[in-house]
């Protein structure tokens, strides 16, 4: 009978440890978190342990990542100006709806410029749908010209030299699509800050004219009106240029809605500018970029010219890729021959001989000059005449890139200018006398930017002292009154 209670007894013990063994298991179950709960519980405690870690405080934050990678993109999504559901704007809508061609040779164009021109409006806290502008005055051709505007933007000569730019028989800065953009978007601030800051009264005063738009508002403040764009009730016929403006932004905003596919342009820098080499051939400036003639002359438009006009601070635009070539062949331009351009119009009784044998040169000189096929001229038909430059030896070689020492002793003598000026003006501020008004006589060659920079004010208040507005002419021996 003993070995089967042995046999019992054996059994018992073992059920018994196995029982044992269970509810230990299931008592350390029990006290361990789930893996669902071991995360979630993580995830409740991390962010305090995050906050109270001093490492982790002082992590940078992550880089600020472009968010697109079109520039057309960045000005679709920009819905700064509120566009109304106007008739004219629908019919200049339905006008350009579908025109997939005209859409493609705006993009090849804007290709080189529209970076450039939405990265200035940016900087500016400007509405990137201005960038939208050059499509409806010249379809974005730099070499545009009219009767009297001109460039990607038509400004009117006035209005160029007013707002800085350089204009002459030897280069035009309306055509210069980064010196004429930097113009007017100077002008189109003006405009705002002038008209009830409205960029639609802007865009309206840059197509018609200041005065137009400032008497619209004038008289609407007079009878208690509102000043924005759409209470002022301009005829479209008199401000053409802005329901074409709008429609644009509406199709850029929508283009698949419209039949239209925009070509992409990416969001980088596509042009940089460097200093210009005075007397040297386009075609030689060319060369040493490795760009070919005609490309040189679509990002600079500006040079009249077969060569760089032999006097005055110039600048040429070059593609990103084609600087590092340029440079490497730069010093190599200075030993090229160079020239002095001047411009000649062609009188009645002139010939290519005649031209020629007056200013000393051969004929073949004359038609490579100025890329002419035949010997046939046009009363009135400018010509350009290179006779060789004579370099002084004493004349200093053009700067090259600056180097960051230079840049550095540049940058330590501008601060400590800056600084004396201001210590001046802080000592000097408490006797600073009350304002008083001077005149200043225009002369030859004055415009209203350079007056303005002569005396240390600004554009703006020279012209409100003046009555004057962006369009306005001064002449030689006029008086204007400066407020100091």
């Amino acid at each position: 009978m003993r070995t089967p209670f042995r046999q019992t007894h054996s059994f018992t013990v073992l059920m018994l440890t196995m029982l044992m063994a269970l509810l230990t298991g299931c008592a350390a179950t029990s006290a361990s978190p789930s893996a669902t709960e071991f995360n979630t519980s993580t995830d409740n405690v991390q962010p305090e342990l995050s906050s109270a870690t001093p490492h982790a405080a002082k992590t940078p934050p992550p880089p600020v990542v472009e968010q697109y990678s079109d520039v057309w993109a960045k000005i679709q999504h920009a819905n700064t100006i509120d566009v109304h559901d106007d008739a004219e704007v629908r019919k200049q809508r339905n006008f350009f709806d579908d025109k997939q061609r005209f859409m493609n040779q705006v993009g090849e164009r804007a290709e080189p410029f529209l970076y450039y021109i939405v990265s200035q409006l940016e900087a500016r806290n400007m509405p990137l749908e201005l960038a939208l502008l050059p499509i409806v005055e010249s379809g974005y051709n730099p070499l545009a010209q009219a009767n009297g505007p001109a460039g990607l933007w038509q400004m009117i000569p006035a209005t160029g030299r007013n707002f800085g730019l350089t204009i002459n028989s030897a280069y035009d800065g309306r055509k210069d699509a980064l010196a004429s953009t930097d113009a007017v978007l100077d002008y189109l601030q003006h405009l705002y800050d002038t008209l009830d800051k409205d960029w639609i009264n802007a865009v309206a005063a840059y197509n018609t004219g200041e005065l137009v738009i400032k008497a619209a508002i004038d008289k609407n403040k007079a009878k208690g009106k509102p000043t924005d764009f759409w209470s002022l009730g301009i005829p479209a016929k008199r401000v053409q240029t802005v329901p074409k403006w709008l429609a644009f932004i509406q199709i850029i905003r929508a283009p698949n809605h419209y039949g239209l596919k925009i070509p992409t342009i990416d969001n980088r820098p596509f042009l940089d500018r460097v200093p210009a080499p005075n007397g040297v051939d386009i075609g030689q400036i060319a060369d040493a970029a490795g760009l070919s003639k005609a490309e040189f002359k679509i990002y600079n438009p500006g040079f009249r010219q077969g060569v760089i006009p032999s006097k005055g601070k110039y600048q040429i635009a070059l593609p990103l890729e084609n600087i590092g070539q340029y440079q490497e062949n730069h010093d190599k331009l200075y030993a090229q021959k160079r020239y002095d351009s001047q411009s000649y119009t062609v009188k009645s009784g002139d010939s290519l001989g005649s031209i020629a044998a007056k200013f000393d040169m051969s004929v073949k000189t004359l038609k490579q000059a100025n890329n002419l096929t035949s010997d046939r001229l046009k009363i009135g038909q400018e010509l350009t005449l290179l006779t060789p430059m004579v370099v002084d030896d004493n004349e200093p070689e053009p700067a090259k890139a600056s180097s960051s020492k230079a840049n550095a002793k540049a940058d330590t003598k501008v601060s400590s200018k800056s600084s004396a000026k201001v210590k001046t003006a802080t000592s000097k501020s408490a006797e600073k006398p009350a304002a008083k008004a001077t005149t200043y006589k225009v002369k030859s060659g004055d415009s209203l930017d350079k007056i303005a920079r002569k005396n240390k004010v600004k554009l703006a208040d020279l012209m409100k002292w003046n009555q004057l507005n962006a369009k306005s002419i001064i002449k030689p021996g006029q008086e204007l009154k400066i407020i100091e």
